[in-house]
């Protein structure tokens, strides 16, 4: 799983990076470039998460018995891919990840939220921005731009999002390894 998460948020980095070497200047049409690609990077981080979260949850239906993973395809072929924070919660919780017994925990807490609240207040001082928001923040501009085609955000508000949200997908996909 880390070679599948470290694969795809390279290529995420190396995207950014050969969007911005090539769009540096600040001309009018760059910019009304710069901020269609702004939009359509969200996308595609969005789209990247969405490829591992699955493929997640696909390797670890296939440990538990290939039926189940026959189940989970097709569940979550019909799910549309949902994968908020909430839906990331209630997939450990579902998929029966091991329960974490904690005072701060909260309801039916699992693995997940363990490193989730082990990992949080780290990568919150790191990069001085809330983790969950920063994940929340680029579905919503996604939708924004995939719904509307408008965008408010520059390519470095969406990279550094990423930079901080795909610890939220690392935390999950760790969670499943774990168990």
């Amino acid at each position: 799983m880390n070679e599948l998460l470290a694969e795809n948020f390279a290529h995420l980095r190396q995207l950014s990076r050969s969007i911005d070497a090539r769009l540096n200047s600040d001309t009018a049409t760059d910019r009304v470039i710069r901020n269609e690609l702004a939009g359509m990077f969200a996308v595609t981080v969005v789209a990247t998460y969405e490829g591992i979260i699955k493929t997640t949850l696909m390797d670890y239906a296939s440990r538990v018995h290939p039926k189940y993973l026959k189940y989970v395809e097709k569940d979550f072929q019909k799910s549309n891919a949902r994968i908020s924070c909430n839906d990331l919660k209630e997939h450990s919780i579902r998929f029966g990840l091991s329960s974490w017994k904690h005072p701060t925990a909260p309801k039916n807490a699992t693995t997940y939220h363990k490193i989730i609240a082990k990992r949080r207040p780290v990568i919150e001082r790191r990069f001085r921005k809330d983790m969950m928001g920063s994940y929340t923040s680029l579905f919503q501009w996604r939708n924004a731009y995939a719904h509307e085609r408008s965008t408010t955000v520059t390519l470095l508000d969406v990279y550094e999002a990423h930079r901080v949200a795909q610890y939220v997908v690392a935390s999950f996909a760790r969670a499943f390894e774990e168990g």
